[in-house]
């Protein structure tokens, strides 16, 4: 069987992988780095690009002759702006950056409201969509959005570095804001009323889409054989561990995508761009089967991340996370809770506001107990996690009408078995927990389709579910 390359990179760290859908190695494994200059705080993208090519390097040594395919997924909205050469014409912001503080309400007043930006867009108001990141360029940074001349996401980016072919994925476009559901295409409206030049969107290409082989000089430097094709795989991360739910044909599955954000949805035919959609605070996003990912974002594993980086660095040693989950259980009494929604815990630990005080500043200011030991901070973490998939799953049945039974929870955090049985007694919902490699499983599930090995993604699924593991817990 052909084997492909996945590149996946997530908001904390990035891997590399060869394998089909039955195994798979992690041939590298990388931070994603990210870097504060001068109060901005950006990714550094030259930096990713040299570990995607050490990973290429080391995949192609151990499978000689046997890759076809690469893909690409990143996580959402983040993008760069390229002149007419293609070069950057600033460095690519992260996401938490500050400086899209205040931009809904500026850009919504601007448009003519918000329910005029969801009709079109059916996009939930985040502070850090692309729409708002490129409406604070116009305001801080005019001269460098006059400059550009093609907009790139990240994932559009490293394949063009690649392969040389500049497109736009349509999963990932669909996060932007700036996209419509309805019509497949940039919602140009839009575009045309914040004054962004149309010139910059380019040619918007399905999942799956083949956009060429590996330039000479890449193909030399990794040491590829002449024709591995970059593939425009689900480039999204969310989009490609959806298209990983191990769910039987016919079924509309109830998953959460669980990392550093937890992605609750459902799969529908057709989007929802209603008020009671907008008012739920879900999303629609594009995936890579064309159909609409209904979902909405909930802060995830990242408030944990942040706390655990903060005490590895005042200990100066790292933190066994089967201690720490040991540590939990033993506080499990412990009823304090957060809600991981407050717009506090998005920023970064800086050394004069860490996380862990944010947990105390908002369990003072709801009068909860605050959290006395790294146990009681897990558990006030998991616990708010159960109860907001709570919300949101009663918030999505009254939008749809129906009633779920069971819930898949997929990607690295399903490994919190602690989190998964709480989530199935606040739920009362059975949670089928797995595949952990989710994310990578959809990427190579959209290459092994664009590649003619699967007749369609059901048929990847189906293999998804009979040959990866799946833990189940009951309420």
């Amino acid at each position: 069987m052909n084997k492909h390359i996945a590149i996946d990179l997530g908001a904390s760290n990035g891997r590399v992988l060869v394998g089909d859908l039955k195994e798979f190695e992690v041939v590298h494994r990388f931070v994603t780095h990210n870097d504060q200059i001068l109060g901005s705080f950006y990714w550094n993208l030259q930096s990713l690009f040299g570990e995607i090519k050490t990973g290429l390097k080391k995949a192609f040594a151990a499978y000689p002759n046997q890759i076809t395919s690469i893909g690409i997924d990143t996580w959402g909205v983040d993008y760069v702006l390229t002149d007419e050469r293609g070069d950057l014409v600033s460095l690519c912001y992260h996401y938490r950056d500050s400086r899209t503080d205040g931009m809904i309400e500026k850009v919504s007043s601007r448009l003519g409201g918000k329910m005029r930006i969801y009709e079109q867009t059916g996009i939930a108001f985040q502070p850090f969509n692309t729409l708002y990141q490129l409406a604070a360029m116009q305001q801080d940074r005019p001269d460098a959005l006059k400059a550009a001349r093609h907009y790139l996401s990240v994932p559009d980016l490293l394949a063009y570095w690649l392969c040389a072919v500049m497109k736009n994925e349509r999963t990932h476009a669909s996060t932007t804001q700036l996209y419509d559901p309805r019509t497949g295409d940039w919602a140009w409206s839009l575009i045309d009323a914040m004054q962004f030049d149309r010139s910059l969107f380019g040619q918007i290409v399905d999942s799956g889409t083949i956009l060429g082989p590996l330039t000479e000089e890449v193909a030399h430097e990794v040491g590829s054989p002449k024709g591995v094709m970059v593939i425009a795989s689900a480039a999204h991360d969310t989009a490609s561990a959806v298209a990983a739910v191990p769910a039987a044909e016919g079924e509309t599955p109830l998953y959460i995508s669980s990392g550093t954000w937890s992605l609750l949805g459902v799969e529908l035919a057709s989007p929802r761009t209603d008020l009671s959609a907008m008012d739920s605070g879900f999303t629609n996003e594009v995936a890579a089967s064309g159909a609409i990912r209904f979902l909405k974002n909930i802060m995830g594993m990242w408030i944990q991340q942040e706390c655990v980086r903060h005490w590895e660095r005042e200990q100066g040693s790292p933190i066994s996370w089967r201690e720490l989950d040991e540590q939990t259980l033993l506080c499990q009494n412990y009823q304090g809770y957060i809600d991981p929604a407050d717009g506090r815990f998005l920023k970064p630990n800086t050394y004069d506001n860490l996380m862990a005080d944010r947990i105390n500043a908002w369990c003072d200011e709801h009068h909860v107990k605050r959290p006395a030991s790294r146990g009681e901070y897990m558990v006030a973490i998991y616990r708010g996690l159960a109860l907001a998939y709570e919300k949101a799953i009663k918030d999505l049945e009254g939008v749809l009408k129906t009633k779920f039974t069971s819930l898949y929870i997929i990607g690295g955090g399903c490994k919190n078995e602690i989190l998964d049985q709480w989530t199935a007694t606040q739920t009362g919902l059975t949670v089928y927990a797995g595949p952990v490699e989710a994310t990578a499983l959809g990427n190579l599930v959209v290459q092994a389709w664009a590649t003619g090995e699967l007749a369609d993604l059901q048929q990847g699924r189906d293999r998804i579910r009979t040959e990866q593991k799946v833990k189940v817990f009951h309420p």
